[in-house]
């Protein structure tokens, strides 16, 4: 894992799709952006209100920052 713990989780807003929250927690975990996306689809038709409100809660509260 390549984590970069003096910046924490963060909104890629460089490879985004809707707010960046996969596309920054693929970047701080090392992991597939793509991965990472479909495991947020998975968890969006297992516990759909959960998933939904976690992700916008994520994308308003992380920081930003524009990593390619």
């Amino acid at each position: 894992m390549n984590r970069n713990s003096h910046y924490g989780w963060f909104c890629n807003k460089a490879n985004r799709k809707i707010f960046g929250v996969c596309s920054g927690l693929a970047a701080y975990y090392g992991h597939s952006v793509s991965m990472v996306r479909i495991i947020a689809v998975l968890l969006l038709f297992a516990f759909p209100g959960l998933t939904f409100l976690a992700y916008v809660c994520a994308g308003l509260v992380l920081p930003s920052r524009y990593e390619l």
